[in-house]
């Protein structure tokens, strides 16, 4: 039985001619039979690899199109899993990879060095980014994992063995390495679609932030956690959205200042296709469900109605004065609804529109920086300063805070406490903690927040922990590879 690595490998070029028309269109139309001999010759063709290594992940019907159905206490999903359990994520990420590494081969052969050297360098570091940002998602979901760059010797002819996975202290190091090759590189301007310095700069954050928390409690590197989301979040060109109900709407996809990096599947992306999220009321397939006994917990604050549907408007085509309310437990499906890609946040229009248009969801937000730090700096002084307790509560103030919206509950502002000087620090680190699950719900923070914070059980209690052993804190490697590179305990 062949590897899906070899496979992956193996075939990339004849996806990646496909993505080539599907994502980007190109000043130059190659001739012939793509191939790596008249392949990777400009840097439009390399652009376009690195844009089909995302596009490969935005997924209609999975991978990152909307929340993964992961078990994160946030959405109806399971731990009963099987050992082909969450296996498409491992071969989405190793795809992406695949695009990757022929880029940074081919600007080392110099194959790019007719264009602009400002132009190429910035190539290079996008792609150091993008290896670097698939191989610390399969870390967390994996454990230990090949690392494959542009010296891995041809997958083929050179099959992976179990000796291939390296210890997941050795990935996060060349994590590392080419997150700070990407900082070197990279340009720091905002440009479109595009990763820049800051985007790997706020990636390094996270990564020291989880070297520092479980598996490997390297408790060290919550300083440099702290001290890299402090530039970002003084330097960057990236800012603090004051109105809460601005971030997500559809129409600021592109210019949105809260949005350091996301889901792009090209240079000009506005928007995802086929997700229909929403409640089975509105013709929707009731797709984007939370779970009711997390929105139940959640605080009551204008935040809450802007992020989650609790209670919606029956038949969004009458107009406002004749809506009549639902609430989800007397709903269709029984369920409330993630709202950060639906009405209220993109129009009526577009909500109950047959081309659904989905705002992309971010992989790396500013006020995610505010929270890493305010995480980071409480764990490494031993306490909370008083600037992790600022950037906490500048969070918790615009969660609190009133805004216009269809929902009446918008305009009375919320009573979640405040983080405080006085807590200790376990208090204040519960508190961020918290914070993360309800400012970043939905989006791709709170599972890896769950993993590193050991609180898998913990967090899918009552219901879904029924089926959880510590061994599936890590997904199993797809059958096919396990055989050749070993299997994660739990799974044989």
């Amino acid at each position: 039985m062949k590897q899906i690595l070899n496979n992956i490998f193996k075939g990339t070029l004849s996806l990646l001619s496909v993505t080539v028309v599907s994502c980007m269109d190109l000043k130059e139309v190659p001739e012939g039979k793509i191939a790596p001999s008249n392949f990777y010759k400009t840097v439009e063709q390399c652009q376009s690899a690195l844009v089909g290594s995302m596009g490969g992940l935005l997924n209609t019907w999975g991978g990152y199109n909307g929340s993964p159905g992961w078990p994160n206490g946030q959405q109806p999903s399971s731990l009963n899993f099987a050992v082909t359990s969450n296996n498409d994520f491992w071969s989405m990420h190793f795809t992406s990879i695949s695009y990757i590494n022929p880029v940074i081969n081919a600007i080392k052969a110099g194959n790019l060095n007719s264009a602009p050297e400002a132009g190429v360098k910035d190539l290079l570091g996008q792609a150091y980014f993008l290896r670097a940002y698939n191989h610390f998602w399969l870390v967390q979901l994996y454990g230990k994992i090949p690392y494959i760059t542009d010296e891995t010797p041809d997958l083929i002819a050179n099959p992976l063995t179990p000796e291939s996975r390296e210890d997941v202290a050795a990935v996060y190091d060349k994590i590392q390495s080419d997150l700070l090759l990407a900082i070197e590189n990279m340009s720091s301007a905002r440009t479109g679609g595009q990763p820049n310095a800051w985007a790997a700069k706020a990636m390094l954050a996270k990564v020291y932030l989880t070297r520092a928390t479980a598996p490997l409690k390297q408790t060290q590197y919550y300083a440099d956690a702290r001290d890299m989301a402090d530039d970002v979040i003084n330097n960057s060109p990236y800012r603090f959205t004051a109105n809460l109900s601005e971030i997500f709407k559809l129409e600021n996809v592109k210019n949105n200042d809260e949005f350091i990096f996301g889901f792009n599947t090209s240079l000009d992306f506005s928007g995802g296709k086929g997700c229909g999220p929403g409640p089975d009321e509105w013709g929707a397939w009731g797709g984007g469900q939370a779970r009711p006994i997390w929105a139940d917990r959640y605080p009551e604050q204008p935040r809450k109605y802007n992020y989650v549907l609790t209670r919606f408007p029956k038949n969004l085509e009458d107009s406002p004065e004749e809506w009549i309310w639902v609430d989800y437990s007397e709903s269709t499906d029984k369920v409330p609804y993630q709202a950060k890609r639906t009405w209220p946040n993109q129009s009526i229009e577009v909500q109950l529109s047959e081309v659904d248009i989905c705002p992309p969801l971010p992989i790396l937000r500013f006020t995610d920086m505010l929270l890493t730090y305010a995480e980071a700096a409480n764990m490494a002084n031993g306490g909370p300063t008083q600037l992790a307790v600022d950037r906490l509560n500048m969070v918790i103030n615009r969660a609190n805070a009133t805004f216009e919206s269809p929902f009446p509950e918008t305009a009375i502002p919320g009573t979640e406490a405040l983080a405080s000087m006085s807590m200790s620090k376990e208090e204040f680190d519960d508190k961020v903690i918290a914070e993360r699950d309800y400012e970043l719900c939905f989006e791709f923070s709170q599972y890896f927040d769950v993993l590193r914070k050991e609180k898998l059980e913990e967090i899918n209690q009552p219901d879904i922990s029924v089926n959880y052993a510590p061994y599936k804190y890590l997904f199993p490697i797809p059958p096919q590879d396990a055989i050749s590179i070993g299997q994660n305990p739990g799974y044989e």
